[in-house]
């Protein structure tokens, strides 16, 4: 059980934000000339700004030491 649940669910959708951007990044790197072609352009732009976005939220925040606290495991605690 989380113990702050809006802390603790934030930082996840943070990090499934990021994970999701840097799919969308990766593919840029497969296939460059079908992510410059049309609207997967805006996409692609739009993730690497997200990626910045959830950069700097994670940098603010301490986002490693949410997660292993409210979802880690302690070393076998309760």
């Amino acid at each position: 059980m989380v113990e702050n649940p809006r802390q603790a669910y934030g930082a996840l959708l943070v990090t499934i934000t990021a994970a999701i951007s840097a799919i969308i990044i990766f593919s840029g790197f497969i296939a460059p000339e079908f992510m410059i072609r049309g609207n997967t352009f805006w996409v692609y732009l739009g993730a690497v700004v997200m990626m910045i976005v959830c950069a700097i939220i994670s940098w603010a925040t301490n986002l490693p030491r949410i997660l292993s606290r409210e979802f880690g495991t302690n070393g076998g605690d309760h």
